[in-house]
């Protein structure tokens, strides 16, 4: 059989092996938010406890609980699609991360690896960039300096144990199972793309237009990774190294700002954006492609979901 090149159908192409009406859709974003909020509204319940609250042993500061939540989100949104992809799809559950049903940790570390280094050559641009509207040398960031609260250090490497956990869970549920889903309805993958990337930033309600604009850029990097490779543990490696990266840049990065303040034009958010948030993902889909490291599936017919049988894991 001759190997198709369609390589976004093919990973959007996997919900066929399930169940793709509107009924096990509905049901299916049901169930994970209805376990969202069941473990959410436990995990505050028990943490308020008096075991956790009075007792030593068991104290939860309030910085380590934001993580607690956090880590109880993402395991109810993974075991809600686990549990979806059983009981309502008929699917299964590793149809959501490859083409091939298996996970990969190696390709979550390169994921990591090529994002950490295009990260910096974009770190690069933009000190380069706002040098030439300084005139001078300009650090893009504040000056580093070691954070001066201890309960600081830990709230922050609790937050980077986490971190990959909830870049899969946020993959999963966004660059997976909405991509999936919506491909069986919108034919146009570009514009699944977008929907899934303005989606994605909607659901970061914490951060305002400018920061929300860099999510639903990095959105399309990951999907732009996801896809092609016709996996998700790129997209998950590169999404966890870029928390990654933002947790300690707001953890060293507090001292003084090292130039004067130049006012920023609209002109100026647009080059950031696009050097912050596009320039990273060009630099590692175009080192895949130069070195032609994508997923090569060992069997050609796996490019055809229609040829799967539907299995449980």
């Amino acid at each position: 059989m001759k190997q198709k090149n369609n390589f976004p159908r093919a990973f959007i192409d996997l919900a066929q092996i399930g169940r793709t009406n509107w009924q096990s859709v509905a049901l299916t974003f049901l169930l994970v938010k209805f376990l969202t909020i069941l473990f959410s509204l436990s995990s505050v319940i028990a943490v308020h406890s008096s075991i956790f609250s009075e007792h030593g042993l068991f104290n939860i500061s309030e910085a380590d609980r934001t993580i607690v939540f956090k880590v109880v989100e993402a395991v109810a949104c993974i075991f809600g699609l686990w549990l979806a992809c059983k009981k309502i799809q008929q699917r299964p559950f590793r149809s959501l991360i490859s083409i091939d049903m298996t996970f990969d940790i190696r390709r979550c570390l390169l994921g990591a690896t090529l994002y950490l280094t295009a990260n910096a050559v974009s770190f690069m641009a933009i000190s380069l960039f706002s040098s030439m509207r300084a005139g001078a040398w300009v650090f893009p960031f504040r000056h580093v300096e070691w954070p001066h609260q201890n309960e600081q250090i830990v709230a922050s490497m609790g937050e980077l144990i986490i971190i990959p956990f909830l870049a899969f869970s946020e993959e999963l549920f966004f660059r997976a199972w909405l991509t999936q889903t919506l491909g069986r309805y919108i034919r146009s993958t570009i514009t699944v793309v977008v929907l899934v990337a303005v989606l994605f930033a909607v659901a970061h309600s914490q951060y305002d237009l400018r920061v929300k604009t860099l999510v639903m850029l990095s959105s399309l990097g990951f999907s732009a990774l996801s896809l092609r490779d016709q996996r998700l543990e790129l997209a998950i490696g590169a999404h966890a190294m870029l928390n990654v990266c933002a947790t300690l840049q707001l953890l060293f990065f507090t001292g003084p700002s090292p130039h004067v303040q130049i006012p920023a034009t609209t002109l100026d958010w647009c080059t950031l954006a696009v050097l912050k948030g596009i320039l990273p993902f060009a630099l590692i889909y175009g080192v895949l492609q130069k070195t032609r490291g994508w997923f090569v599936p060992a069997n050609a017919r796996l490019e055809s979901p229609g040829n799967i049988q539907p299995r449980h894991l």
